[in-house]
This record gives structure tokens, C-alpha cells and sequence, in this order.
């Protein structure tokens, strides 16, 4: 089950609003400080058709526009904080940090690793790598008090959001729009039958 998510990217909010028009989940767009830009998942189904209707899992797995980068990305799935690492180089390749409570960083299964130095930089802060590594690999607590303290660290704005606080006034709620919905179902749809014809599913 997922809790709070936020993704946090680096963009005018005008502009941020158009590329979230373009997908597939409801968001609140809220502008934030220095020049971040949250996007919230407007409830927990997105409009596309199963498997892919979780709102958060598709939030932060979208590709995000090279103009909007840095993106960082956080959400309580079950007890665990999942973190999506996007950075802005020439050749972007999403990373993912896992934190559980208890056990501290932990693999997060098959997806490409994030380091605790990834997770600095993307955020312009390399100076925080031994306080960030401190943090995310002490397991006590829960997941709302190492957003706070991640966050913190990194002096990110957003962490009241990514914790569950309601969205302020000021935030833009955007709905996606039918084409672009229809689009991305039929594309999964071909994926699925081509995938059955060549792999013999």
C-alpha cells in the first residue's frame, strides 16, 4: 500500500504543469522554494487501465523532460520510503534508494541502485554525503521522520508534503488529458500482445 509521494523537479510551474497534463496521473503542481516545484498524485489510482492504475508508482517512474531536471522523488510504500533519483546530465538514468525502518538502506529489488553520493548531488548538496549516509542507514524511526530529516539535509523544500500534510492554497490541479491516456493504453496494450507473439506468453 502507498502512503504520501512527492516529486520534487526544476521548473517554472507553468511549465511543469504542461508536462504533468501529458501523463497519465491527477497531480497537485505546487511551487516551492528555490526554484523546485512539487507534483503530488491527486489520489491513489491513476487513469489508466490495471496493472498500471497506482498513481505513485507510475508519478515516479515517468520519464520527466531534460528541462525539468534535476527530479527527486519520494514515497511511503508500506513501512518502507522509496526515493527515484533523476539527474541532470546529458544521458539521465533513473536510480532508487530503499530505506525500511529497522534495517536502514536495503536493495531495491531488481531496480538500478542509488548510492547516498547520487542522492547528494542530484540535490546540489555533495557537501552532505556523511550526514545523508548517517541518516538513511540508521534504521530507527519511521518513514516520516526520514523524509524530514532527508529533506532537511539536503535543504529541500517539501517535506510537509511528502509527509501527508493537505496541499496548500496556490497548487494547480491537473487532470491528464483523454488523448494522451488512450495513447499510453494503447501503447502497453501493443507492448503485452507483441511481447505474447514473440516470447510465447
Amino acid at each position: 500500500m502507498s502512503g504520501p509521494a512527492l516529486l520534487l523537479v526544476r521548473g517554472e510551474h507553468e511549465r511543469v504543469v504542461d508536462w504533468a497534463r501529458k501523463g497519465v496521473v491527477a497531480v497537485h503542481v505546487v511551487p516551492l522554494a528555490e526554484g523546485w516545484t512539487g507534483v503530488l498524485p491527486a489520489g491513489e489510482r491513476s487513469a489508466a487501465a490495471p496493472p498500471y492504475d497506482d498513481a505513485v508508482s507510475l508519478l515516479l517512474g515517468r520519464p520527466v523532460s531534460r528541462r525539468l531536471l534535476p527530479a527527486i522523488g519520494t514515497a511511503r510504500v508500506g513501512a518502507r520510503q522509496v526515493w527515484s533519483l533523476v539527474p541532470r546530465v546529458l544521458r539521465p538514468r533513473r536510480r532508487w534508494l530503499v530505506w525500511e525502518p529497522g534495517a536502514g538502506l536495503v536493495r531495491p529489488g531488481s531496480l538500478p541502485a542509488a548510492t547516498v553520493a547520487d542522492l547528494a548531488a542530484v540535490a546540489g548538496r555533495r557537501a552532505e554525503r556523511e550526514v545523508l549516509a548517517r541518516v538513511l542507514r540508521d534504521g530507527r524511526g519511521d518513514a516520516d521522520r526520514l523524509v524530514t530529516d532527508v529533506l532537511g539535509a539536503l535543504g529541500l523544500p517539501g517535506a510537509a508534503l511528502a509527509t501527508g500534510q493537505p496541499v496548500p492554497q496556490g497548487a494547480t490541479s491537473v487532470e491528464p488529458d483523454r488523448q494522451d491516456v488512450t495513447r499510453f493504453d494503447r501503447a502497453v496494450h501493443e507492448d503485452r500482445r507483441w511481447r505474447a507473439e514473440v516470447g510465447g506468453e
